[in-house]
């Protein structure tokens, strides 16, 4: 079950080797595939340590940003879909894009690298 209540806000993390487990596993991870005219970009929660996928807590969806502007959105359903989530960009290098998903009962979570 949960070992924190639902958070305020969007959480950003810093310093990932000073985080929590508890933070580690709502972060998410951000892999850009570059090649020819377009990336693979894959955005996975869970990756530096494990977050659950049942009924009662998941990860319900995760939204990927260019700059401001929203690229894409997956909506995630428990224990049949595991959180992790890959499209196809074409972006200018350089792009920030930005992650973030939202957890059932701990809130939203974003991470951000350039491209």
């Amino acid at each position: 079950m949960s070992d924190a209540p639902i958070l305020d806000g969007i959480h950003t993390i810093e310093d990932l080797e000073a985080a929590s487990d508890f933070e580690k596993k709502h972060t998410p991870h951000i892999d850009v595939d570059a090649g020819g005219d377009r990336s693979v970009v894959t955005i996975s929660v869970g990756h530096y340590v494990e977050h659950p996928n049942q009924p009662d807590h998941y990860i319900t969806w995760i939204e990927l940003f260019a700059g401001d502007a929203p690229i894409a959105r997956f909506d995630l359903s428990p224990a049949v879909t595991d959180p992790v989530v890959s499209v196809a960009v074409d972006l200018e290098p350089g792009t920030e894009l930005t992650a973030v998903e939202h957890c059932n009962l701990h809130g939203l979570w974003a991470a951000t690298i350039a491209l």
